[in-house]
């Protein structure tokens, strides 16, 4: 049961940033700029009214496939000559004219949600102008759809799991020693954190000092010396290259020996040198320093990578969606904008804007 919550966990986590990832083949949640150009040479734009940021193009506008909980209706001619806004009524009582379309440009929010939903078997989130950041409506996806990204994350999850076991094994763990090695045997790694800088010496000594402007070190211990084949009996499981150092200072606040484990790993900064990440403590005078070694990254895979197949992932549950309920014209996911907030470049309302004449 554990297992299953934690495999739930994952899943909810990693269908969010699916969602997050995607680009502008369903609801664009990037940043309007760059598109900003490709919206006003396809036609009309609606814009956010506060800021004048693209939103949507007029042309994407779709007739809602729900209107069963509206409580009323109007003819807006500027988004076509049979287009209607919906009014709808929330929790507290507060009405809002809805205008829907199949694609938007805006930030949504996080988190997904079904309460006060206007469109049965649809989880909301936020939609909030990528410049100003107002509230302008919300994209809806249809359960079905976030059924099937589920699993197929799921799939892939415990795909990625096999794969990493399989990296572990004990040739892997050679390989990256020897990429390690390679870069660090023979050399000391500094990092100035405040008042102290650490040391990290491959295979030799992890040492903590203050340097004065003198060169002079008035406080420098040993924060414990290497300790060899350790890792064999190490309780971490993966490929990163761990070392142990023990033997270190006296520590007075437990009369222990100062130790260090020093995880050599492929960080997702990325740094074009060899460095060290953080210095933690997880315990008293115990240390856990993580260092950067970038000749390992060559092998990891990336964020793009990730978000490749979670793009995959989406479109391939949006093909199967769409194909499944053709007949009755259900979309698996679509936006609304509150008219209240947008404004269609083309409107009347801004025709004392199109006559005003500039003097050169």
């Amino acid at each position: 049961m554990t297992l299953l919550v934690l495999a739930l966990c994952c899943v909810s986590a990693a269908t969010a940033e699916a969602f997050a990832d995607q680009d502008q083949q369903t609801l664009d949640v990037t940043a309007y700029s760059p598109l900003g150009h490709e919206l006003e040479s396809d036609g009309a734009v609606v814009r956010c009214r506060s800021c004048g940021a693209p939103v949507a193009l007029k042309k994407d506008f779709i007739d809602l496939h729900d209107t069963s909980k509206a409580v009323g209706s109007r003819h807006e001619a500027v988004l076509g000559d049979d287009a209607e806004l919906f009014t709808f009524v929330n929790p507290s009582r507060a009405e809002f004219e809805l205008a829907g379309f199949k694609k938007v440009i805006g930030l949504e929010g996080d988190v997904f949600s079904k309460k006060a939903t206007v469109f049965d078997d649809y989880s909301w989130r936020d939609i909030r102008c990528t410049s100003c950041k107002r509230h302008l409506g919300w994209a809806f996806y249809h359960d079905e759809l976030q059924q099937c990204i589920n699993t197929q994350l799921l799939e892939s999850i415990a795909a990625k799991r096999a794969n990493e076991k399989l990296l572990a094994s004990t040739a892997e763990k050679e390989r990256k020693e020897e990429i390690v090695r390679k870069d660090l045997e023979g050399h000391c790694v500094l990092a100035a954190a405040g008042w102290w800088t650490y040391e990290v010496c491959y295979k030799q000594e992890v040492r903590q000092f203050h340097q004065e402007p003198d060169g002079s070190r008035p406080s420098d211990w040993s924060m414990g010396v290497y300790v060899p084949d350790t890792q064999k009996k190490d309780e971490y499981v993966g490929t990163d290259v761990v070392q142990h150092f023990a033997g270190g200072q006296h520590c007075d606040e437990n009369g222990e020996l100062r130790s260090t484990k020093v995880v050599y790993t492929c960080c997702k900064t990325r740094p074009k040198d060899v460095s060290v990440e953080k210095v933690d403590e997880p315990a008293l005078c115990s240390y856990l320093i993580t260092v950067c070694v970038p000749s390992l990254c060559e092998t990891e895979p990336d964020d793009e990578q990730d978000s490749a197949e979670n793009q995959h992932i989406i479109d391939s549950c949006k093909e199967e969606f769409d194909g499944s309920h053709a007949d009755a014209q259900l979309p698996s996911t679509f936006a609304t904008l509150r008219w209240s907030t947008v404004i269609s470049e083309d409107s009347s309302e801004l025709d004392w804007a199109r006559r005003m004449q500039f003097a050169d």
